[in-house]
């Protein structure tokens, strides 16, 4: 055991953490069609609800597939304390590394724009917010909380500042016609806040998902995975421990969220807290199953599939949205038979992960 202890105490890039950023994109680049194409085919009651956790809430309320994009803005604030422990990121001093936090995050916010056809600049089409901008600012949040405060106790109070922050602001500060406390897509201080200040089109019409204060409050679950980074970094002869660590802290967050959201609902489209405290929560449990199976016990070989995703992932994101996304499209808009399009669709899937493949044996790696 003190082998596998050795093994995570010290990491440099986590088999485990490949492997769940893959499972996770796995959903984007086609897992949910094809979960959505069986229960078509079939009758089961069990496949309809799983296709039903595979589309996002309408408002209040979490789905599984609301778990998607914050379980990787999660794993990249593990990446981020994992890459500080090896002094990437301050080599060259506190400034130089926001710097580089700063540079990230503007191509992510760049890439993003891109994604959603921003080439066209009519401001009724034009979309400055996107999800990858939201992991790049969000990312860039939580770099200058851990360049800029030492210890992990005043990390911990600035974790503990953003939740606070957008729950006053949620809950308490009033909206002009609309008053305080309204959360409804029009009477939401996240909406007031995209409105006033945010250019372009919002995606939600009187809000964005991926808005100013959205993207402040998911700095806290990007937070949330500095921390389980930094139980990684424990000695050798308490690191093996980390996924119980890991299980009880998810277990505890979910509790919290859970206990809270009968007064303050988890709303996935504006990050209430409570959102927050759910999906940092399950990230945790998903990643210290991960973390255990592949990283402890070693047992790999099922998540080589995974593992070629998670490495790619942004590639994976980009090329979904320009080539996936529209033959996915074409195969509903011919409304083939149930069966044909669940093999039309896994062929696509399939022909997506070996694309990948080929450029994970050439070592070839789109990184930001």
């Amino acid at each position: 055991m003190s082998e596998h202890r050795d093994q995570i105490s010290k990491p440099t890039r986590l088999a485990s953490l490949d492997a769940l950023r893959g499972f996770d994109m796995f959903w984007i680049m086609g897992g949910d069609h094809l979960v959505h194409a069986a229960a078509l085919a079939t009758s089961w009651a069990w496949l309809a609800a799983a296709s039903d956790q595979l589309k996002h809430a309408v408002w209040a309320g979490v789905h599984v597939y609301d778990l998607v994009f914050p379980l990787f803005m999660f794993l990249s604030g593990v990446s981020l304390t994992l890459s500080m422990e090896q002094g990437r990121m301050a080599a060259d001093g506190k400034t130089a590394a926001i710097g580089r936090a700063a540079r990230r995050a503007a191509i992510l916010v760049v890439l993003g724009i891109i994604y959603n056809f921003g080439w066209s600049l009519d401001p009724a089409k034009f979309r400055v917010a996107s999800v990858l901008g939201q992991i790049g600012i969000a990312y860039l949040i939580a770099a200058a909380v851990l360049i800029l405060l030492d210890r992990w106790m005043w990390r911990a109070v600035a974790l503990v500042a953003i939740l606070l922050t957008v729950a006053t602001l949620q809950l308490w500060v009033p909206v002009p016609g609309h008053g305080a406390g309204v959360l409804t897509p029009v009477g939401i201080v996240n909406g007031w806040i995209d409105r006033a200040f945010l250019p372009g089109r919002l995606y939600g019409g009187s809000y964005d998902p991926e808005g100013i204060l959205s993207t402040f409050s998911g700095a806290a679950v990007t937070l949330s995975g500095a921390f389980a980074g930094a139980l990684l970094l424990q000695s050798p002869s308490s690191a093996a421990r980390t996924p119980i660590l890991l299980a009880f802290a998810g277990t505890a967050t979910i509790a919290a969220g859970a206990l809270l959201a009968p007064y303050y609902p988890p709303i996935k489209a504006v990050w209430t807290v409570t959102f927050d405290l759910l999906a940092a929560g399950a990230s945790m449990l998903l990643f210290a199953f991960f973390l255990y199976v592949i990283d402890v016990m070693r047992w790999r070989r099922w998540s080589f599939f995974f593992v070629v995703i998670g490495v790619n992932s942004i590639a994976i994101y980009m090329t979904a949205r320009f080539v996936a996304y529209p033959l996915f499209a074409m195969i509903k808009d011919l409304a083939v038979a149930p069966v044909l399009a669940i093999l039309l669709i896994a062929a696509v899937t399939g022909l997506h992960w070996l694309a990948l493949w080929a450029l994970y044996r050439k070592k070839l790696f789109l990184r930001v």
